[in-house]
């Protein structure tokens, strides 16, 4: 084989993987490494695997004899892709190969697969701002990803009649983030039957965010993997909002909060009666003058979920986030996925402010608040850095510097507050304000409805 690009030589290292070759023996192994074109003998057994090597992302459905799938990560790297498969438990790696090979990416008929593969039919590619007509169904007769980039710039599809094939294309579609409406609908596209704006940008992407909830829920369900909330505090004074955030999260299996007062003590029976019975917690303090990233790196050592989210102290979350960043890192295959910071609330002039970042990309740069991180990739990119501002920035050209997968899904779940003081990232309002970095700017509070602010009452 040849030599390994540096992600491949950190698993190997890391996880005492054997280079697979002719030669190897067959038996059952922790991790291994495999290049392209290289035979592997029947009878190798592991439970992950390293793939080098290929002109394509690494699309796999584990079939159902087979442990679970329970990762699945690529990235380019030495003028290929490098891939990670990580299995439950043990399997062939022959068995594997042979299945990676028949089920690319892309179909030379570019045929729909039955069921959809969501690393092909996805919201990649959606345009909060298409305007063009509305479309009918009947216009769409297959959901390919062809298909999909020619309705991007239209404003939605209409569905007037409802049957098995109807319902199956609006499953389609609404994984691909495409907003739908009728009439009337069976009870699962409710949704598609309320009334919608599709001149209003924020409208018509929350409907494309309600529907695409919907259609991934109507999917076999997968492994979720356990996910860790990093907080990181020395507000004392927003403590109490903070965990109300963290509380509201709904739809996650396995949530754990790994929290870190700094410079203040906290009473972990009060911060467990905030956050519920549901939620794992740790508490993990530290005095005023400790750097605010070994604060975070101290937190993410302690964590003990394979997925790590940073969130802020005072930011508004909706009870979704966590749920819609871990599906946007299921059909990008990112190993970091976050949100923009769309919508400000700038406090010292009671007014919110949308930016119109571009979202469903892969990206350079997501907000710090949201940043959701493989545990094993924010290792191989050394963990957060030991400074006391632009730690997020830092972060995150340190994954760029790996060529680490970075996605920007949608941002309309997340507020991030402006106050005249206490920001790491320091701005000045004319900054903010400026009419060509924002596209909208209302008086008050005003979120999007997916943020469910009523609640918050």
């Amino acid at each position: 084989m040849s030599e390994l690009p540096p992600p491949a030589r950190r698993f190997s290292e890391r996880r005492a993987a054997v280079v697979i070759s002719r030669d190897t023996m067959p038996g059952e192994y922790p991790a291994v490494v495999v290049g392209s074109g290289e035979p592997v003998p029947q009878g190798v057994l592991a439970t992950a695997i390293g793939l080098h090597g290929g002109d394509r992302v690494v699309v796999l459905l584990a079939r159902p004899d087979w442990p679970a799938l329970v990762e699945l990560r690529s990235r380019r790297a030495g003028g290929g892709w490098w891939t990670v498969l990580g299995f439950a438990g043990p399997v062939d790696v022959a068995d594997v190969l042979a299945e990676v090979e028949r089920q690319p990416v892309w179909r030379s008929d570019d045929r729909p697969r039955e069921p959809y593969d969501v690393r092909t039919i996805n919201p990649t590619g959606f345009v909060p701002t298409a305007d063009g007509p509305v479309v009918g169904l009947d216009d769409v007769p297959e959901v390919t990803p062809s298909a999909i980039d020619a309705l991007r710039g239209n404003a939605a599809v209409r569905v007037d009649r409802w049957d098995d094939a109807a319902a199956h294309r609006v499953l389609g579609l609404a994984l691909a983030g495409v907003p739908v409406v009728a009439d009337d609908a069976p009870a699962p596209w409710s949704a598609t039957t309320t009334a919608v704006d599709l001149a209003d940008p924020t409208a018509r992407e929350e409907r494309s965010v309600v529907l695409r909830r919907t259609a991934f829920a109507m999917l076999a369900p997968v492994r979720q993997p356990a996910v860790s909330i990093l907080l990181a505090t020395r507000r004392a004074e927003m403590l109490d909002f903070a965990l109300s955030q963290v509380a509201r999260q709904r739809g996650v299996d396995d949530l754990e909060l790994v929290l870190a007062p700094h410079g203040f003590d906290v009473d972990p029976a009060r911060v467990r009666e905030l956050l519920g019975p549901t939620i794992g917690l740790q508490v993990r303090p530290h005095p005023s003058d400790t750097l605010f990233g070994d604060v975070l790196h101290d937190a993410a050592q302690a964590a003990g979920g394979d997925v790590l989210l940073k969130m802020d102290d005072d930011d508004w979350y909706a009870p979704d986030v966590v749920t819609d960043l871990m599906l946007a890192r299921r059909w990008s295959g990112a190993e970091m996925v976050g949100m923009p910071a769309e919508l400000h609330y700038v406090a010292e002039r009671d007014l919110t402010v949308k930016r119109g970042h571009p979202v469903e990309l892969y990206a350079a740069f997501v907000a710090g608040g949201t940043m959701l991180v493989d545990r094993d990739a924010l290792r191989e990119a050394g963990g957060f850095r030991a400074v006391r501002k632009w730690v997020d920035a830092q972060l995150i050209d340190a994954f760029q510097q790996m060529g680490a997968a970075i996605y920007r899904t949608h941002g309309l779940g997340y507020v991030l507050r402006r106050n005249p003081t206490g920001h790491t990232w320091d701005v000045d309002l004319d900054y903010l304000l400026d009419p060509s970095r924002t596209v909208a700017t209302w008086p008050g509070f005003r979120p999007s409805r997916l943020l469910e602010a009523e609640a918050l009452r």
